[in-house]
């Protein structure tokens, strides 16, 4: 799953991005997602308390909430 080249990469993206992090995620630390989104052109960080490695299976409403207030702007 990890890729060292990729960091090489993340600077390109041009289009609005968010990074969603599980705030207790123990397989990857939200420090690693706060990381991945600083090489991204500004690109939003954001966490979701109690939540772990999946976002999309343990908080979906929240999840969705946060993308639905990001797609508004």
């Amino acid at each position: 799953m990890y890729n060292p080249r990729l960091r090489a990469w993340l600077h390109r993206i041009s289009v609005p991005t968010l990074v969603v992090w599980g705030e207790s995620d123990g397989i990857v630390t939200p420090a690693y997602g706060r990381e991945f989104a600083r090489a991204i052109p500004g690109a939003r960080f954001e966490t979701i308390a109690g939540c772990g490695h999946h976002p999309e299976i343990e908080r979906p409403e929240e999840l969705a909430a946060l993308i639905a207030s990001f797609v508004k702007g």
